[in-house]
């Protein structure tokens, strides 16, 4: 069996949706392959909406806000219609590859393969994974066969997306098997050179490093108990690590882009972040309590308000309320382990699990 994972370039996230699933199709013993959907209209395409993707989302949150509500409303009819550019060539990929199934990711490359079909009549199977907490603008143009969310309590909220009852599987999101795994906090925090004794927060605004987090670490660190650390997750952003690396010291812990995001969960008490779908999804697998703040309007509000009405996370209106919040949660173990209960509630088991043994015992 051949399968072929479809991502786009917009954001770590969904690629990293991409690469979990590659990780247990190969533990199956499965044939994959991950392409950047867009890169099939042009490289350049891709590189473009990669880059304007992050730029608007760390420079201009409210302008993204306002597109995201503008699609809630109408039909991403304008969206479709470039994602349909690509169908030609994926097809072709396709002809060629002699893949038995397609996993998309992203909307935009099941619009894509949705294309593909309506033109080509091709009928592979098509599977798409859904991950973020909301049935986002564009599902409504899909043709799937299967739709896998995040959570049941989405069922409705997908049915008004116009996706069939019967078509949905409530899996989860799909994260790394790293996440699951459980780490003695002394042996991860020694692993990674971190003050062993007292607590750690944990500070984290996505891949590309949103957020003026420069002055807000200052002020969570200054706020910290004396017997707790602060550990600054900087992502891609080089200019936030460049202002925030003279100030580093043993309570102070900076950190460049890194691969050992489940080792400093499995370090820290409370986490303190955006309501990203994958950043959370991780967080809930390992019982990581969490606070949030500063979501960009769109698909990190619609996080912020299912999660947080679903008490796996504490949701702060400003910084000034995010830093309170955190130093109530280092403060208080009943309340991080009220959250932790929450979060074992939660979870409806591990999801690239059940995505992959669907789509490998449907062949």
């Amino acid at each position: 069996m051949r399968v072929l994972i479809l991502s786009a370039n917009t954001g770590g996230g969904h690629n990293s949706t991409a690469g979990a699933l590659a990780e247990q199709l190969e533990k199956m013993g499965v044939e994959f392959e991950i392409a950047d959907a867009l890169s099939m209209i042009s490289e350049r395409v891709s590189q473009f909406v990669s880059w304007g993707h992050s730029y608007v989302y760390r420079h201009l949150p409210s302008l993204f806000g306002h597109v995201y509500r503008y699609e809630e409303r109408h039909p991403a009819k304008f969206i479709y219609e470039q994602c349909a550019k690509g169908a030609e060539a994926l097809q072709e990929k396709l002809r060629a590859g002699g893949y038995d199934a397609v996993v998309c990711v992203h909307v935009f490359s099941c619009m894509m393969m949705t294309e593909v079909r309506r033109r080509f009549c091709n009928l592979v199977p098509n599977y798409f994974v859904a991950t973020d907490y909301t049935c986002s603008p564009g599902v409504t143009e899909l043709r799937a066969d299967v739709y896998f969310i995040p959570h049941r309590m989405l069922f409705g909220e997908f049915v008004r997306g116009e996706v069939a009852a019967d078509k949905m599987f409530a899996t989860g999101i799909p994260i790394r098997s790293e996440f699951y795994r459980t780490v003695d906090r002394t042996e991860a925090r020694r692993a990674l050179g971190l003050r062993e004794n007292g607590r750690l927060a944990l500070l984290s605004c996505g891949s590309i490093g949103c957020g003026h987090l420069n002055r807000h670490a200052l002020l969570l660190a200054a706020e910290l108990p004396a017997d707790c650390s602060l550990a600054v997750l900087c992502g891609k952003n080089e200019k936030l690590y460049a202002q925030l690396e003279p100030y580093r010291s043993e309570r102070l812990a900076v950190v460049g882009f890194t691969s050992q995001i489940p080792l400093y969960m499995s370090a820290a008490d409370v986490y303190l972040t955006k309501p990203g779908g994958l950043m959370t999804t991780e967080a809930i697998a390992k019982g990581l309590p969490m606070v949030f703040v500063d979501a960009v309007p769109g698909c990190e509000t619609r996080n912020f308000e299912f999660l947080t009405a679903r008490g796996v996370a504490l949701g702060a209106k400003n910084w000034k309320q995010a830093i309170s919040m955190t130093a109530e949660l280092l403060a208080k173990e009943e309340l991080a382990e009220q959250i932790r209960a929450a979060m074992v509630s939660f979870q409806t088991g591990v999801a690239t699990e059940q995505i992959c043994r669907y789509i490998v015992k449907r062949g």
